[in-house]
């Protein structure tokens, strides 16, 4: 199972206002909202954070389907940046999930799996056929394959497991 976001943080900066009051109670634990405290560019952390848990959302949908956004349920249990790639473990209903999030070019993209070997196999790619199905949840047209589809501002990224 697979999710991605991704997060133009320019947009974001524009269309958000994360420093007003309770927005980061609603959808950050205490300790995520440390990182985000000790972080050198909060801007970056807030939005970064906030891509994992859409990702480990959309990543759960293909589990157990469940309409409904529930961001304090989903809990980043650990973050650790290596060589330009935040490795985080993330846990959703007792379901664990592994993301990679990398920002380049003011950018957040982040994918997270339920099987970290997964990362091995995941096929990005620039267009694709698809439809999506009853629950609104997309698969490419000629293998049925379940897809990931993620946009926002300058970005879109589209990926599947081979």
């Amino acid at each position: 199972m697979i999710g991605n976001d991704v997060v133009d943080l320019i947009l974001a900066k524009k269309e958000s206002n994360w420093k007003r009051k309770g927005y980061l109670d609603k959808l950050f634990s205490n300790i995520e909202q440390d990182f985000i405290k000790n972080a050198n560019n909060q801007d970056q952390m807030v939005w970064m954070l906030w891509s994992i848990k859409e990702s480990t959302y959309k990543a759960y949908q293909r589990i157990c389907y469940n309409r409904g956004f529930y961001p304090l349920k989903i809990k980043i249990e650990s973050l650790n940046l290596i060589e330009a790639t935040y490795f985080s473990k993330v846990k959703l209903f007792e379901t664990d999930f592994y993301g990679k999030t990398t920002i380049e070019n003011e950018i957040v993209k982040t994918v997270v799996v339920k099987n970290e070997n997964d990362f091995a196999n995941l096929v990005y790619c620039n267009s694709i056929e698809y439809q999506k199905n009853s629950d609104g949840l997309p698969f490419e047209v000629k293998t049925k394959k379940p897809i990931s589809i993620s946009h926002h501002g300058r970005c879109r990224e589209v990926l599947f497991l081979k």
